[in-house]
């Protein structure tokens, strides 16, 4: 397989990429011999560092022009350009072509297999006019063609000159495939990181995550934008080439990576032309989330050099396995974007139709983004239909014929029936204007290059006005990249608690801890406006619940008793921006003398989550906030996992805690004891040795229900108002629901010392240690009461 890689050319030469170009010219021993007599870089030659510091330039053949041979201008510039030959067009305009009544599952495999043609592998273009204007096609060949004599020097120069997007670049990102993204999603009106039905209802539950994949996407540019965009609210899987174009999550600055899961497939190099490695990563994202993804992006692309005018031909193979690896992993309406290049032969169109079978609606779009010169441009597909196996499988069928036949001089030329095809005038009269339109436009870039190429004095006066326009239009930062500051704690601090920062005595506010049953019934005024959550035997002052801030990726800090924050030694993948209330617990797997166990972060409560303000939002949105976040960092099937699991520890209705112990059953540790332990959703459990209390209203409010509406409203016992629960008025939310830091200051702490205090049939009567009878007793004794 040909390497894959983003397109993420670079948009002008600087002097270290120029100093690059040179260094290439020298072997790596002519280096070796002068750092042995001292040579150091960056420095001159001398004994005081004189000199130049520059290696004197070999001469070099530029691009295929014969050695010493002065280019004829009118050859260079291909065709003169004429500037009002080039529109403008801000924002992109382009039409969706909807499948009106067509269904996938219609077709059968023998069926699709009957219209695959077999012929001689091709290496030219020239004739393929089917679906495009002859003349566009040959002036697009032509056109190309004419930079064969020009350096690559040469031609980024005239490039980065002509191009009026060209000083967008990459914005804030890692490369300029974020900014791609950043426009396809605002041309289709944020379809992927905001995405809706027909009737504009969101597609994503706000509980849920916004599940997506990039494909073939080395560095990580898109992910790197969706990630940006949403946060931790998105989580992704990223599947690409190991290698030099692997995933660079280091690099990551606009956005933070932990909410992104690399997978390389069940071979592990990440090929996707493999069919094991597409179903692996499959199987591995179901594990996740059941349903699939909401939407998959694809950046597939080798180089061509030398090979331009047939790197559709040999693209063939990757826009194949893109699609059809998107079709396995999208859930029902999920929706795809893919790169392509040119689509002028049968097998292309061929592959363009069956998506078009397998989608709502399909559009091939070419951004601003994407410079006009080359002929990259977007598939882009709405609205999965719910079956899509008969085509799945015929289209992996095919590529397992592509990677036997792929050393041999015979190729599928065509894969769909061309008959059915142009009995389809919708779709044919789409991609032809579709390929001359974009063709056309290509055209005009080209010939601005080599124009641009010829006088050097030229510049396009443009290129600041249209960056700030797409820039707007795109909603992106109108500032340079740059590595996230690491900030001191106390500044941090101050940024993330804002006006709690000035009074803290609520960090050291210690828990209520309930002993008995007079210090509960002091505690509880009302069952049903309280909460608990089981917390761990807390064995040592580590184990403890505490407050925790993640300063940067893998700076975690804990609040100790001593009142410092102190940096937490145990690995976990914790966002940074994060100040939340948790615990380290231990987590089992086994029992007896094979148990195994492994250090979690839970948490409980949070204030902040990587940059969200979470802080006075009512409980239980908090805590469903935390477990969204657990979810989208954790990555609980990950082969090789350095970071221990971090998850939001489950929570339960005061009323049920009858309920809540008896699903808690004995396991058998190591050491041969017993112990009550709490099941966990992956095979695991832990061993509480507490429960914690939180009250969801502040103090002065009591939650009750109306006996004559049925309806549950709030109660204040001062002042006597009241509100019903579904006819809140917005400015009294935050005056009814307890903050995180009111929570936090009034929670409660049942401990047991032994086993005996939660036996189901311990019935002790000694006023002085509080028994699980006691408590279940208390509960039913104010609910019948309520």
């Amino acid at each position: 397989m040909m390497e894959e890689q983003s397109d993420d050319e670079n948009s002008e030469p600087t002097p270290k990429k120029i100093k690059r170009e040179w260094v290439k010219s020298y072997s790596n021993k002519a280096m070796e011999m002068m750092k042995k007599m001292g040579y150091e870089n960056d420095k001159g030659l001398g004994k005081s560092n004189q000199g130049r510091l520059d290696p004197i330039i070999a001469v070099q053949q530029d691009g295929r022009r014969g050695f010493g041979l002065k280019l004829d201008a009118a050859h260079l510039a291909a065709g003169q350009w004429d500037p009002n030959c080039e529109e403008l067009e801000m924002p992109e305009t382009f039409e969706w072509l909807t499948n009106v009544g067509s269904n996938a599952s219609h077709y059968a495999m023998d069926q699709l297999m009957r219209s695959v043609v077999f012929g001689k592998r091709k290496s030219t273009l020239d004739d393929e006019t089917r679906y495009c204007n002859p003349a566009v096609l040959h002036d697009i060949l032509t056109a190309k063609s004419a930079f064969d004599d020009l350096n690559d020097y040469e031609k980024r120069r005239a490039r980065s000159r002509c191009n009026p997007f060209e000083t967008i670049r990459s914005s804030i990102f890692l490369n300029r495939a974020a900014v791609k993204m950043a426009n396809i999603d605002s041309m289709c009106d944020y379809m992927f990181t905001n995405p809706r039905d027909l009737e504009g209802r969101p597609l994503v539950d706000p509980k849920d995550l916004l599940y997506f994949t990039d494909m073939c996407a080395g560095p990580g540019g898109f992910s790197e934008y969706v990630l940006f965009r949403k946060l931790w609210e998105a989580k992704g899987f990223g599947f690409t080439l190991r290698g030099a174009n692997d995933f660079k999550l280091e690099k990551f600055f606009a956005a933070s990576p932990e909410s992104f899961d690399t997978y390389y497939g069940i071979k592990d190099d990440g090929n996707i032309f493999d069919d094991q490695n597409q179903d692996s990563l499959n199987e591995y994202i179901r594990r996740h989330t059941p349903d699939g993804v909401h939407f998959a992006m694809a950046d597939g692309g080798f180089s061509v050099e030398g090979e331009e005018n047939i790197q559709e031909i040999l693209s063939k193979q990757l826009y194949l396995c893109q699609f059809l690896t998107a079709l396995k992993i999208l859930r029902k309406n999920g929706n795809f974007v893919c790169k392509v290049f040119d689509l002028f032969t049968p097998f292309s169109v061929g592959l363009i139709y069956l998506m078009y079978k397998c989608f709502h609606q399909i559009a091939i779009i070419k951004p601003n983004s994407s410079r006009p010169a080359n002929s990259e441009r977007y598939l882009v597909c709405k609205y999965k239909q719910e079956d899509t196996s008969a085509i799945t499988n015929f289209m992996n069928k095919i590529n397992i014929m592509l990677n036997e036949e792929r050393d041999s001089d015979n190729d599928i030329l065509e894969i769909f029936d061309a008959n059915e095809i142009a009995a389809d005038a919708d779709f044919i009269h789409y991609i032809i204007d579709s390929n001359n339109a974009i063709g056309k436009k290509q055209i005009v870039g080209l010939r601005k290059i080599a124009t641009f190429a010829k006088n050097t004095e030229l510049k396009e006066t443009r290129q600041s006005e249209v960056r700030q326009e797409c820039l707007k239009r795109w909603v992106l930062p109108d500032k340079l990249r740059q590595a996230p500051e690491i900030k001191p704690t106390d500044r941090l601090l101050e940024e993330l608690l804002v006006d709690w920062w000035q009074d803290r005595s609520w960090l050291n506010f210690a828990p209520n801890e309930m002993n008995n049953v007079a210090a509960l019934s002091n505690t509880v005024q009302n069952v049903r406006d309280w909460i608990f959550m089981p917390i761990g035997r807390e064995e040592t002052n580590i184990n403890s619940c505490s407050l925790f801030m993640c300063k940067s990726r893998g700076n975690l800090l804990r609040y100790t008793e001593h009142k410092k924050w102190e940096l937490v030694e145990t690995s976990f993948e914790v966002q940074a921006r994060s100040i939340f209330f948790g615990q380290i617990v231990f987590e089992f797997y086994g029992e007896g003398r094979t148990i195994q166990r492994v250090p979690a972060l839970h948490i409980i409560d949070g204030i902040c989550l990587g940059g969200i303000d979470i802080r006075r939002r009512p409980l239980c949105d908090r805590i469903s906030m935390c477990d969204k976040y657990a979810r989208s960092l954790n990555k609980p099937y990950k082969k090789e996992r350095s970071c221990g699991p971090l998850r939001s520890k489950p929570f339960f209705r005061l009323q049920d805690m009858n309920a809540f112990f008896s699903e808690m059953r004995h396991y058998v540790l190591k050491d041969n004891s017993q112990r009550f332990g709490f099941s966990l959703d992956d095979n695991k459990f832990f061993v509480p040795g507490s429960i914690l209390m939180l009250c969801e209203l502040n103090q002065s409010y009591v939650s009750a229900k109306s006996r004559s509406r049925n309806q549950v409203y709030y109660f204040n016992t001062k002042n006597k108002e009241s509100y019903y629960k579904d006819n809140i008025p917005s400015k009294k939310t935050s005056e009814i629901f307890a903050s995180f830091r009111q929570s936090y200051a009034r929670r409660a702490l049942w401990k047991w010392t032994n086993l005996r205090q939660v036996e189901e049939h311990a019935d002790e009567d000694n006023p002085k240690i509080l028994f699980r009878s006691h408590f279940i007793k208390f509960i039913a004794d104010k609910l019948a009461h309520a």
